[in-house]
């Protein structure tokens, strides 16, 4: 019988062991584990100008995917911003489409003024010529009679050359002269137009906001999703910034956790965690994205006890978009070694 007690108290004691490893396996002390919620995302529809509200095409509550119509507006204001834009590109085409007109203008007044000054420098020319061949004839022609040399021409030079050499020279300042005016008159133009092509790259950019603007008045979802509130209603004028519905994200994929300011934990960007719900058994693999700069208080939902204040600092963790949890679910993060 004593034996008997004795194996007994041996396998009881055994037993006592093996539940002490198996509860120690099994069970994590969620005081020192980072508690931490699922992080509803929220997408906000509003305008950063008053609008008026045409129609809205969703129901709180509503299942929406990427492309699904949400709310189309007007705003009467943005269609005169287009059109003042495009009328003041029309006025600067006009305006640089003259400024080229009346530079080819000056140009072509330039090359006249040119060649009628080189045309009346040739006829002076030509003239002085003539007089000089007929002077020369008749010197002669007396020369011959009398036996007597021109001794003007003897002397170096006539009074007609050195009036020939002047026209010449004149003809050659009237080409530079030309050359010169043309040069400055393409430069000023050159500029001009530059300064036309920025301006109407400017102009062109303040029309694609417009018409960007223009084109988001009907607004779609971007995400898969579930509406939340409608905050608005058909005909209604809105202030800028109104928000009309929100859209909670189907899947979210932040965590937002607590580290406590009492323990000590080994975390850093990029370092992978477990993400375990606390009240069923689901958990996934998931990956710090960043770790706040400060300290603060557990938000109501984190707190095992709302009458302990408690502090510490912000995680926030990515996990994969196909997971499970719902948003502002409670879990824990296990940090992996």
């Amino acid at each position: 019988m004593i034996i008997i007690k004795k194996y007994l108290f041996i396998l009881f004691f055994a037993l006592i062991v093996v539940s002490l490893l198996l509860f120690s396996l099994v069970f994590r002390e969620t005081t020192h584990a980072i508690t931490a919620q699922v992080e509803p995302m929220k997408m906000a529809v509003s305008y950063h100008k008053a609008v008026k509200i045409i129609e809205i095409y969703v129901m709180a509550g509503q299942t929406v995917q990427p492309g699904d119509l949400l709310v189309k507006v007007e705003r009467p204001d943005l269609r005169l911003d287009v059109e003042k834009k495009n009328n003041d590109i029309a006025r600067l085409e006009l305006e640089r489409a003259l400024a080229a007109s009346k530079f080819a203008a000056k140009q072509m007044q330039q090359a006249i003024e040119k060649d009628a000054d080189l045309r009346k420098l040739d006829g002076e020319v030509e003239q002085l010529k003539i007089i000089e061949r007929s002077n020369r004839q008749l010197s002669d022609k007396f020369g011959k009679l009398t036996g007597m040399n021109d001794s003007s021409r003897s002397s170096g030079g006539s009074y007609y050359e050195v009036q020939l050499g002047v026209l010449t020279n004149q003809r050659e300042l009237v080409l530079k002269q030309y050359q010169l005016e043309t040069s400055a008159s393409r430069q000023v133009h050159d500029e001009e137009m530059k300064n036309y092509e920025i301006l109407a790259g400017q102009l062109q950019k303040e029309l694609e906001m417009l018409l960007l603007e223009e084109s988001e008045l009907v607004k779609k979802a971007g995400i898969n999703g579930t509406v939340g509130s409608v905050n608005a209603q058909t005909g209604e004028l809105l202030s800028p910034y109104s928000t009309i519905l929100s859209i909670y994200e189907s899947n979210p994929t932040v965590i937002k956790a607590v580290m406590n300011e009492g323990y000590k934990y080994e975390m850093e960007v990029g370092k992978g965690v477990t993400v375990e719900s606390t009240n069923r058994s689901y958990s996934i693999e998931g990956k710090v994205t960043e770790i706040g700069s400060r300290i603060i208080e557990y938000p109501s939902r984190l707190k095992s006890n709302q009458n302990i204040q408690m502090w510490g600092q912000e995680v926030f963790i990515k996990i994969p978009e196909n997971n499970k949890f719902l948003n502002g679910e409670r879990v824990f993060v296990i940090i992996k070694n």
